[in-house]
């Protein structure tokens, strides 16, 4: 039974006496003989009427109280997840920012749940709480506006480029102000009060004190501690004792000294990483490949990036998203696109997000790595279609410490003449489609003739192509994630091959 059918049945129940009362007075109007008793029956009647018509009033202006209640819960409710959704956008932007940013591609999802446990210890309302949580992630926004020239150098920056990383609180004021969303509020304040000292000499204002935001003083306590217990290219994290330490010096001076001894409170009983662990690696993957592969198809860059920026921070290596997640989703674009679901453009776009996607996870994968062993070569034949396939193989390799040399596009002639003047000590050729597999199998017969001591690995499976029937015995991938695995076993096999 529908909720709202008690009420009608209740009143039903009340209007019902009244009802028989009018019916009684009508019956005595028509049947009694005297005028008196008649009289006095239309009397009845007419307050009856009168009861019941107020009654029937009464009755519409609560039903229609409560539509207009249940409408306006349905309409915050929509306000609502309509804010969350807006908010969400403009998360999944930051998330691609902090992964062209930070080692671990983004630790925005740390920053909410940090601050929101700050903000729970020391009795912020529970309604400014989700909210932080939402608006605390996007502190960092503002830096879509700095060049990768200067967020990405490795070195010490210079003044005036230091200058310039600073405008990215004022830019991220500037990207999110004026919305009506108090998310988006929170977070307009957040993203220009974060860099702000107690002291007075942050910035961009130099304000101190208690005239920081509140909101601003708690974020700036999570960013910090944050950044100092996470790897970053120019340094290993600090352990979590020697991080508090720093920050307890900077007590009264970079932070809110209350609200700094409030947070320590929050470590000794929620530990240092204070946020939900999800624990199932399957899930994750399957959850990511989702995301991603609707991304692709939808050309959504910043939602393909921030997938693979929360992978990461939630621990799965980058050879699985390679295997199990790009990939996969690449060969799905190819499928769409040959049956006729997307067209070229779409097409090509996903392959332009997937390239800036690997070129940020190769810079994450590849760290302080010097290339300090052997010089492997990863060709790729012409009119080869599977080139983001090796790509994601020769990162790996490189991400291993190999030397390595990167071609695609190659003909016959420009593949021999590449071995000669690169002189490695291992080839990875990738597959080819059917219609190009003739000229691979005769590359790969031509390369291993003039070349039998250098091994070859072939990207079977993991590129997606066909092979030539022609083995040799060389090693063929199926898997993309096996590709530092297959040339360290090659390498390996060198003197007893040279020995036949």
């Amino acid at each position: 039974m529908p909720p709202d059918d008690e009420p009608r049945r209740t009143s039903g129940l009340v209007w019902a006496p009244l009802a028989l009362v009018a019916v009684a007075a009508a019956l005595g109007t028509v049947l009694a003989s005297s005028s008196s008793v008649q009289i006095a029956c239309i009397a009845v009647l007419a307050v009856s009427a009168i009861v019941l018509g107020w009654r029937f009033g009464e009755s519409r202006r609560t039903a229609l109280e409560e539509e207009i209640h249940g409408r306006s819960h349905e309409l915050r409710r929509a306000l609502s997840e309509l804010e969350i959704a807006q908010t969400e956008t403009v998360r999944r932007l930051s998330m691609a920012v902090e992964f062209r940013d930070e080692d671990t591609g983004a630790h925005i999802e740390r920053i909410g749940r940090l601050s929101t446990l700050l903000a729970e210890q020391i009795g912020m309302e529970p309604e400014f709480c989700e909210q932080l949580s939402h608006a605390a992630p996007l502190h960092d926004v503002g830096k879509v506006a700095i060049p990768d020239a200067i967020l990405l150098k490795p070195g010490p920056l210079t003044p005036e480029e230091r200058a310039i990383v600073e405008t990215h609180a004022e830019e991220g004021h500037r990207l999110l102000r004026g919305s009506s969303s108090s998310i988006l509020e929170m977070a307009t304040i957040i993203a220009l009060s974060h860099q702000e000292k107690w002291d007075g000499t942050g910035y961009p204002r130099g304000l101190s004190g208690e005239s920081i935001p509140i909101e601003g003083r708690i974020v700036a306590i999570a960013d910090v501690f944050d950044a100092l217990t996470s790897d970053r290219v120019y340094r290993k994290a600090f352990p979590v004792e020697e991080a508090v330490q720093m920050m307890r010096e900077q007590r009264g001076r970079h932070f809110d000294p209350v609200l700094l001894d409030a947070f320590m409170e929050v470590l000794e009983t929620s530990g240092p990483d204070a946020r939900e662990k999800r624990t199932d690696p399957s899930a994750l993957v399957e959850g990511t490949l989702e995301i991603y592969g609707t991304a692709l198809e939808r050309g959504d860059a910043e939602t393909a990036e921030g997938a693979i920026a929360q992978a990461i921070e939630d621990g799965i290596p980058a050879t699985t998203l390679h295997g199990e997640v790009i990939a996969p989703a690449l060969a799905r674009i190819r499928e769409l696109h040959g049956a006729g679901e997307i067209d070229s453009d779409r097409e090509r776009l996903a392959k332009g997000i997937t390239r800036r996607v690997l070129a940020t996870l190769y810079r994450y994968m590849i760290g302080n790595t010097e290339p300090t062993r052997e010089r492997i070569l990863l060709a790729g034949m012409e009119g080869d279609e599977h080139a983001l396939e090796l790509q994601m193989m020769h990162d790996q390799i490189a991400a291993a410490g190999y030397e390595t040399v990167f071609d695609t596009d190659l003909s016959i002639d420009r593949l021999q003449s590449t071995v000669a003047s690169q002189s490695p000590e291992l080839i990875v050729i990738g597959a080819t489609d059917g219609e190009h597999s003739q000229e691979i199998a005769q590359a790969v017969e031509q390369l291993h003739a003039a070349h039998p001591a250098i091994p070859i690995v072939l990207g079977g499976a993991a590129v997606g192509g066909a092979l030539p029937a022609s083995r040799n015995g060389m090693r063929v991938l199926e898997r993309i994630d096996e590709a530092v695995e297959a040339v360290e076993e090659q390498l390996a096999q060198r003197p007893h091959a040279a020995s036949l």
